[in-house]
């Protein structure tokens, strides 16, 4: 149903960089979200008329046993277009190469070796102004930013004990990307607010001072939004259910024997 919530389980949580106003699509009609999915299971969740919005990899438990999230968004109508797909643990090499076709990233940060493998959503066809780019300092995502570019997706991890970003991003004019690395989630709704701009990816880290939020934004008013952070599964379902919203944007993270979620709620 539209603007009901739809979940279902795979077994039954600074500085600001500014670079003019985009659009973004209309809410879903439909979508659903789903945890805890092993990686022989993200081809089971594609329905006709649903496009894959967000993939996200994470590690759980003693074992750190790899699994995904997913969010799917209905296609906008366009039952026949075709289907996004995917990529799962390419290198950097490999990710850079598809980057004209990426639509979405998450990393996974090899136990033992700290190897990181990236997962791509990838669009049917490239876009040649369309870029992916790994191991980026947050200076170095604002000058991506400030040479024109807009961030179509961002995650991050850390290499060698140092906080690091992957970035897709394309060059587009007349485009507005706001960049905030490292917001408490208290700071999100004043650093935010005043300017006017749309959380469109959150990104949660847990460091020293607690749960950490790199934000990439819009400058667009208009749209009723919410940040949250350090939720389980229930309570990502009670906070979209309590504010009446659809999930503009879905983070994982594993975090001991659990895995916390970070959601944009958005009406």
């Amino acid at each position: 149903m539209r603007g009901a919530l739809k979940r279902k389980s795979a077994e039954d949580p600074a500085a600001r960089y500014c670079r003019a106003v985009p659009t973004v699509r209309p809410a879903p009609r439909y979508w659903f979200w789903s945890h805890d999915i092993r990686p022989d299971q993200v081809a089971g969740l594609a329905m006709p008329g649903m496009r894959l919005q967000r993939l996200v990899s994470y590690r759980r438990g003693a074992p750190a046993s790899r699994r995904f999230a997913a969010l799917y968004w209905d296609d906008d109508g366009a039952i026949a277009a075709p289907s996004r797909t995917w990529l799962v643990d390419a290198d950097a090499a490999a990710a850079a190469a598809a980057g004209p076709r990426a639509a979405g990233v998450s990393v996974d940060v090899v136990p033992g070796s700290g190897e990181a493998r990236f997962t791509l959503i990838l669009e049917p066809q490239p876009d040649p102004a369309r870029t992916f780019h790994p191991d980026l300092s947050p200076a170095a995502v604002a000058e991506l930013i400030d040479a024109g570019h807009t961030v179509v997706d961002l995650a991050t991890y850390l290499r060698g004990g140092t906080r690091v970003f992957a970035a897709i991003v394309e060059l587009r004019t007349g485009h507005h990307t706001s960049f905030f690395p490292a917001l408490s989630h208290a700071d999100v709704r004043r650093t935010l607010g005043p300017p006017g701009v749309l959380p469109t990816r959150v990104r949660a880290y847990h460091s020293p001072a607690g749960w950490r939020l790199a934000i990439v934004g819009e400058r667009i008013r208009g749209t009723a939004w919410s940040v949250h952070v350090d939720l389980d599964g229930d309570d990502v379902s009670s906070r979209l259910e309590q504010h009446r919203a659809y999930p503009l944007d879905l983070d994982a993270v594993g975090h001991g024997l659990s895995v916390r979620f970070a959601v944009v709620a958005a009406a």
